[in-house]
């Protein structure tokens, strides 16, 4: 059961090329059989993360891989929607260069000596980034379009929130003082 929350991950991995074949050969503007695999392995998400906790199996590996399985599923899946012609690309194009600066952002910070760490906003965006993208798979309805540019705008929310953040983390770390 330990070894469980991983092969979730690589199981997330290896059903990409599948959820980019379908969003490919989609005729538009939804995808019902890529929105269903990308619901389903999304889902894995959720599994894996709680089998982790609670059979106490967190591993470096599941701390890399996770984050990088659920980043490129949202990839993937935002990508398909600007191929599939259902959404501006301005959202997808948000919603990647958001998740591009704050990795780079968190690997600069890390390196400054600030440890950032992923809070509930930023969770509750990714959340919401994934029902919006595989609800716009789905649906072509304003309800689910609502949804995706809700995810865009509260993604540059958090982005504005974690630049909050860091900022008061590096005004804050101790200062070497070498005479």
């Amino acid at each position: 059961m330990r070894a469980l929350p991983n092969i979730l991950t690589l199981v997330r991995l290896a059903a990409l090329p599948l959820l980019a074949w379908l969003l490919l050969t989609a005729e538009g503007p939804t995808a019902p059989w890529a929105g269903l695999v990308f619901g389903v392995v999304a889902a894995t998400d959720l599994a894996d993360g709680y089998l982790a906790r609670r059979f106490h199996a967190e591993s470096r590996f599941g701390r890399i891989a996770d984050p990088l399985a659920d980043r490129l599923l949202v990839v993937v899946g935002l990508i398909g929607l600007i191929v599939l012609d259902r959404v501006h690309p301005a959202g997808p194009a948000i919603l990647m260069g958001r998740d591009i600066l704050i990795m780079a952002a968190f690997g600069w910070l890390l390196k400054q000596g600030v440890e950032m760490r992923v809070d509930f906003w930023g969770k509750a965006s990714s959340a919401l980034a994934m029902i919006g993208t595989g609800g716009c798979m789905l649906l072509d309805q304003l309800w689910v379009d609502v949804i995706f540019w809700a995810a865009v705008v509260l993604s540059v929310v958090t982005f504005l929130h974690y630049g909050r953040v860091a900022a008061q983390q590096l005004r804050a770390r101790p200062t070497s003082t070498q005479p």
